[in-house]
């Protein structure tokens, strides 16, 4: 006799019907969100032909590294928007083929290919300029999202995101622990000096700034909202500047968990906690000694180490020639041994080489191997315990999802930045106020007022440090750790520029920035939508109704729970408990920490803003918000997803058996927001929709 039940409820064409009306569902639940409206700064239409505050970068600059040609500009900007892909060949063809420097080998002669022959300096072609077109058949079309218009030259708030970076120039080096103590020794070897400025002197200087004390009234709601998070932490202090936009970022120690800690070894022990080259060939170890367990394999949470206190295109001829598109990539020096993440340059050096996804892959398999409960919502592992959890709601499900989301929200944030913002980078504007400060405003157009109201708001103390420090780099021994050879006309500057005004920005990566616009930012995008999932997938509350977030611990020789919450030692050989605090971290927080970590680590390398992380970080947690909604009637029995938003907004997803999805939404205060107002928050409008 045939049993019950011996073949799927739903097969042949009455599978094929219902995955059809789930993916019609999929598409009317994307139709009926709202359309963000994207509108830019005006500052492309305003600062014409010479366009200083956009992004130039890889077209032809003049001796004061200003736009050439205007022509070009719009040439670059019809070929990302136009329909036709082949204007990139067509019609861009003022390259640079002869550039000012000229890379050196190891033992700094010019380098040589294999045939013997000169190897010239390459161009680097902009990356995926025209992904932003491309369409998602799941989750919001990179076209539905979108951000607030982003500062403008003139305004305190671009002067406050500039003096970050400065700042954060300046601090490189100096190890996290020590810049929230407002120190300023710098890991720089045995002869180390300090930075110019100490962490203290950093943040004060910052937090006097005229963006902070403000009124309301006299910035945008966009501004504001972004003022706001960097002050969620109470004033600006070195304990509190350079963190994220979330209570969770705020709290504990600056580096994430998740950037630090390890797995338990199959093999079970702890032979060797603290020891930096461990494990070697040993098989045991436990979360203490920094190693992931990936199947067989160990993730070492250790990484490769830049060159301390060498920073790049802090001399004129080299930041030309980086505008102009030259490919110094691949010049970088390194430390013999791995470590810790301990100073700024090492979370720099992290995001300079890291798969997008990385930092939320490990975060994942940290969480799977700490057992860490799914969403009391899944239904696996069943009540019973006789349904348990693997490739729905299990270890695959997640590590899938967050390769998933990746590639999602980097077509929306190319859309951001190449087909509408198309800002420019930290280290133009370096350039830009150089010129400011050598009185050559002329050359930036009507914009120029503005770069000087700009050089005007930035403490002097700050500058003057900036152009110090920028002297110590240009010294013979820095410049030949750099392994470039530059043709020199006098100082190296353009007539009337010396070393007393070079405001540069000290970048920590030879090539400066990537090729591509500032604003939004692809690392922070992406960490939106990776630790959203990761916040939706895992349970984050001990308690859904009171609100009470999971704490991060563990359950030491004895059974007794412990709290998790490391740092780097000294230098950064090994990891030791916090001794500022032994008070619970929450998983929560620690991932929301992660976000700002990764996002952030940019800035430290001098190649993104403020605005970048906050405003890109919040478009990824809405592209992926609106896949998790899309997904949750595909799995044909009810599903419940609670977490706490990077505004603090309580945020529910629910969704059951083919019907379509549900959201509740509980601002901060328990009041409900409406889908639409929330996904429409950071942005300025609507897009008024046709019924397709």
């Amino acid at each position: 006799m045939k049993l019950p039940f011996s073949e799927p409820f739903l097969a042949g064409s009455g599978r094929a019907r219902k995955a059809k009306e789930l993916r019609d569902l999929a598409t009317e639940v994307s139709r009926l969100a709202p359309q963000a409206l994207t509108r830019t700064n005006q500052e492309e239409v305003d600062h014409a032909p010479k366009y200083p505050a956009n992004f130039t970068k890889g077209l032809a600059h003049d001796e004061y590294g200003v736009l050439d040609e205007q022509n070009d500009y719009a040439c670059l900007v019809e070929a990302i928007n136009s329909p036709n892909p082949g204007d990139f060949d067509k019609r861009i063809v003022r390259f640079f083929d002869e550039f000012d420097c000229q890379p050196l080998d190891r033992n700094h002669k010019p380098l040589k290919d294999k045939q013997g022959k000169p190897v010239k300096t390459g161009w680097r072609g902009w990356e995926s300029p025209r992904a932003g077109h491309v369409f998602e058949l799941q989750g919001p079309d990179a076209g539905a999202v979108g951000m607030a218009p982003a500062p403008r030259v003139s305004t305190h708030e671009l002067a406050a995101e500039m003096a970050e970076v400065y700042g954060l120039a300046l601090l490189r080096d100096v190890p996290f622990t020590e810049i929230c103590e407002g120190n300023g020794d710098r890991l720089c070897g045995d002869d180390a000096k300090p930075a110019k400025l100490n962490a203290d002197e950093v943040a004060s200087l910052i937090a006097g700034m005229e963006f902070f004390s403000a009124s309301d009234d006299s910035m945008d709601q966009f501004s504001r909202n972004r003022r706001d998070a960097r002050l969620i932490g109470g004033p600006i202090t070195a304990e509190t500047a350079f963190r994220g936009s979330t209570v969770g970022a705020m709290d504990g120690p600056y580096i994430s968990q998740f950037m630090l800690i390890g797995s338990d070894s199959r093999a079970g022990g702890n032979p060797g906690a603290g020891v930096s080259n461990f494990p070697d060939l040993n098989a045991g170890w436990d979360f203490r000694d920094g190693f992931i367990q990936y199947g067989t394999q160990a993730i070492d949470q250790r990484g490769q180490t830049a060159k301390p206190c060498l920073d790049y295109m802090t001399d004129w001829p080299a930041w030309r020639d980086v505008q102009n598109g030259a490919n110094f990539g691949g010049l970088d020096v390194y430390e013999p041994q791995r470590r810790f993440i301990t100073t700024p340059r090492d979370l720099a050096t992290y995001v300079h080489f890291d798969q997008l996804y990385q930092a939320y892959l490990n975060a994942a398999l940290l969480l799977l191997s700490m057992n860490a409960p799914r969403s009391k919502g899944f239904p696996e592992p069943s009540f019973s315990g006789h349904r348990t959890d693997f490739a729905t709601f299990g270890g695959p499900h997640i590590l899938s999802l967050v390769c998933e989301i990746a590639t999602r929200c980097l077509k929306a944030v190319r859309r951001q930045k190449f087909n509408y913002h198309r800002r420019a980078r930290p280290e133009a504007m370096g350039g830009r106020l150089t010129l400011a400060c050598a009185d050559h405003l002329d050359k930036l157009g009507c914009a120029g007022p503005g770069f000087a109201e700009m050089l005007d708001q930035i403490p002097d103390d700050l500058l003057h440090a900036v152009i110090h420090h920028n002297k110590d780099q240009n010294s013979t021994a820095m410049k030949k750790m750099r392994r470039l050879a530059c043709k020199h006309k006098g100082a190296g500057l353009p007539k009337g520029i010396d070393e007393h005004c070079n405001l540069l920005l000290p970048m920590a990566f030879p090539e400066g920035s990537p090729m591509h616009p500032a604003y939004g930012a692809g690392h922070a995008t992406v960490a939106g939508g990776c630790v959203t999932v990761l916040k939706a997938f895992f349970e984050m509350f001990e308690d859904c109704d009171s609100k009470v977030e999971r704490k991060l611990t563990f359950c030491d020789d004895h059974g007794r729970e412990k709290p998790i919450r490391y740092v780097p030692n000294g230098d950064g050989s090994c990891l030791i408990q916090d001794p500022k605090s032994q008070n619970a971290l929450t998983v929560q927080g620690e991932l929301d920490k992660l976000a700002a970590n990764i996002s952030i680590g940019r800035n430290m390398a001098g190649v993104h803003y403020y605005s970048d992380y906050y405003d890109s970080l919040r478009m990824g947690e809405r592209v992926a918000v609106g896949l998790l909604m899309e997904q949750s009637p595909t799995y044909v029995e009810p599903v419940d997803m609670s977490f706490t938003s990077f505004d603090g907004d309580h945020i529910r997803i629910s969704g059951a058996a083919g019907s379509a999805p549900s959201i509740s939404i509980l601002d901060q205060s328990g009041s409900p927001v409406q889908l639409a107002d929330w996904c429409l928050r950071h942005v300025s409008g609507a897009e008024a929709m046709e019924d397709l």
